[in-house]
């Protein structure tokens, strides 16, 4: 996978499903921020699947523990031909630098929510996942 190619997926998810989910919580005004999450998911989910880019489409989201919430994603590559120490080195920061800035992902700074990002190649199986955790992402 180039890098500049996975970068520009990393950063156009982002965006994309970051400006959704926005949308998506800025609906919701129950307190309970698993409530929240959980409602977040599933109207993505609706929606799902949405091809981000010609290399990646989202597949699903979910919560999967308390303040947790996972991205699904299939690239088009095989999952053993999908580097993920490239991936980490070079997407995670531009999530991270994103997220710090981003408007659109102030419900997820505020309530302290872990992102989970999965990747898998188009064989199913688990190519590289991200975690971005609030330690992470705090201005």
């Amino acid at each position: 996978m180039k890098k500049t190619g996975s970068i520009a997926v990393a950063i156009i998810s982002f965006l994309i499903f970051g400006g959704i989910s926005y949308y998506l919580v800025s609906k919701l005004f129950r307190p309970d921020v698993q409530e929240n999450l959980i409602e977040v998911a599933l109207e993505l989910n609706k929606q799902a699947p949405i091809q981000v880019d010609e290399e990646t489409r989202l597949d699903s989201a979910a919560v999967t523990g308390d303040r947790i919430f996972d991205y699904y994603y299939t690239l088009i590559y095989r999952s053993d031909m999908v580097n993920e120490d490239t991936i980490a080195k070079n997407i995670k920061p531009g999530i991270i630098a994103q997220l710090k800035s981003s408007q659109e992902m102030s419900y997820f700074k505020e309530n302290d929510v872990t992102l989970n990002y999965n990747y898998y190649g188009y064989d199913g199986k688990p190519a590289a996942s991200l975690k971005i955790t609030p330690d992470l992402y705090r201005n």
